[in-house]
């Protein structure tokens, strides 16, 4: 009997097809549910950020005492930061139409320049459509910014419920799964968890660190030039850095470009971009190498893949969510002989 091709044999058309429906189910589900799940997935992240101090604290006070003061904590901190953001949103929708007028008059010193100097470049309707174009963008850009600080607030009340709920519920984990499973499904059960622990807890403690290390320094040389909305600019980096790559750019471009805008022109903008990108360079060739090292434990190419699917599943909170999310997939897909191949594929 002649054996069919793959594409004709009706096993594999059916496992193709089922396996479509379900990336496709899949897809549909964490879409539509992304405003309740994300909310509980940065939960999770303070948790593993948390729970390694609840365990020092543990041997000074009661259990129930060291949850509360640093589940009260992180929830006091989400929100402050919260609340920064949305007070610099609000302050620099009200500085946006002083930002335009800066940048149209940056647009005309460099019209006149063109002018001057290079005749044949020079559009003479070009700096008024320039200009029509810039004032029609800086309306547009008010309320989404606006909109999208109200909801970082939303969201910080819903993560800190999340997160006091999954403090007390921690601990008792253990206890649960060995209750609920026999013993030895039970202890793999609780092998995967805890070498997600690990991994989780190695890679974010990092992070934090140096996201720290150059979210303060810019902050300080941001308020030293007078640089207005220093602090939302020092969020801002901070942030940013949990965001493979592009987060950096980011990071650099907006305070930057806002120097630009805000200081004369001169020596001080100059030295502002010149002493931000030595922090950022300082970061990533220095900083975050000692404290990483191999945490992550993937490819630069997977990265940037999961950069693409979870931003374009849920926007920029999916760019911060990627890498932990794909940490977690690769080592459970480690646990199991079917899909350990495809995991040490994805690993660095």
């Amino acid at each position: 009997m002649t054996e069919l091709p793959p594409w004709r044999d009706p096993s594999a058309v059916r496992t193709a097809a089922a396996a479509v429906i379900a990336a496709a189910a899949g897809w549909f589900l964490l879409r539509e549910l992304g405003p309740v799940v994300r909310p509980l997935l940065f939960a999770v992240i303070l948790a593993y950020v948390i729970l390694p101090y609840h365990s020092r604290l543990r041997h000074k006070m009661s259990a129930a005492a060291s949850l509360a003061l640093l589940g009260g904590a992180a929830v006091l901190v989400v929100a402050g930061i919260a609340v920064v953001v949305y007070a610099s949103a609000l302050s620099l929708a009200e500085e946006l139409p002083a930002l335009q007028k800066q940048a149209v008059a940056l647009l005309h010193g460099g019209d006149d320049w063109v002018k001057d100097r290079l005749p044949w470049l020079h559009r003479a309707e070009g700096g008024k459509q320039i200009e029509e174009q810039l004032a029609a963008q800086v309306a547009g850009v008010v309320a989404p910014m606006l909109a999208a600080a109200a909801g970082i607030v939303g969201d910080a009340v819903v993560i800190g419920l999340y997160l006091l709920f999954l403090l007390g519920e921690a601990a008792q984990l253990p206890e649960r799964v060995r209750a609920s499973y026999p013993p030895e499904r039970a202890d793999s059960i609780l092998k995967v968890a805890g070498d997600v622990n690990a991994a989780i807890v190695s890679y974010l403690k990092a992070k934090v660190i140096s996201s720290l290390a150059i979210a303060a320094p810019v902050g300080l040389i941001l308020a030293a030039f007078g640089v207005p909305f220093a602090p939302l600019w020092a969020v801002l980096t901070f942030l940013c850095n949990f965001i493979p790559y592009i987060g950096s750019v980011v990071a650099y471009l907006l305070p930057v470009g806002f120097a630009f805008l805000r200081l004369p022109l001169g020596w001080q903008p100059v030295a502002v971009a010149v002493l931000v990108l030595g922090c950022h360079l300082a970061s990533a060739m220095l900083v975050e190498p000692m404290l990483l090292g191999r945490a992550v434990g993937l490819s630069p190419l997977v990265i940037l893949g999961s950069l693409a699917f979870w931003g374009l599943l849920w926007g920029v909170p999916g760019m911060f969510l990627a890498v932990p999310l794909t940490v977690v997939a690769v080592i459970v897909m480690g646990h199991f002989d079917t899909t350990r191949p495809l995991a040490r594929l994805l690993g660095g």
